[in-house]
């Protein structure tokens, strides 16, 4: 039997979308970028410390970058430092 509440709304079929303001990140511009190991490295840390995919760590410190964003905390800083310690 069913309950005579609010009727459920239906959800689309797949995944949700993941970019900004819930744009598909498939449709973004791509970009190939050729980084030193340290650097990979240390995109790879940061992207697993705030759980977020790399894009979003690049776009986010894009941001801070120009001052229009803001920047690790210290806590999250000390992570990255030693998850890269544990490593190298």
């Amino acid at each position: 039997m069913r309950s005579k509440g609010k009727p459920k709304a239906k959800k689309g079929a797949g995944r949700p979308p993941t970019g900004l303001e819930g744009q598909k990140s498939s449709e973004y511009r791509r970009l190939a970028l050729r980084l030193p190991d340290d650097a990979l490295a240390n995109l790879d840390a940061i992207s697993r410390v705030v759980r977020l995919p790399q894009w979003r760590v690049v776009a986010d410190a894009l941001a801070a970058y120009i001052g229009a964003g803001e920047a690790l905390s210290e806590r999250d800083r000390g992570l990255v430092r030693g998850l890269l310690r544990r490593e190298s």
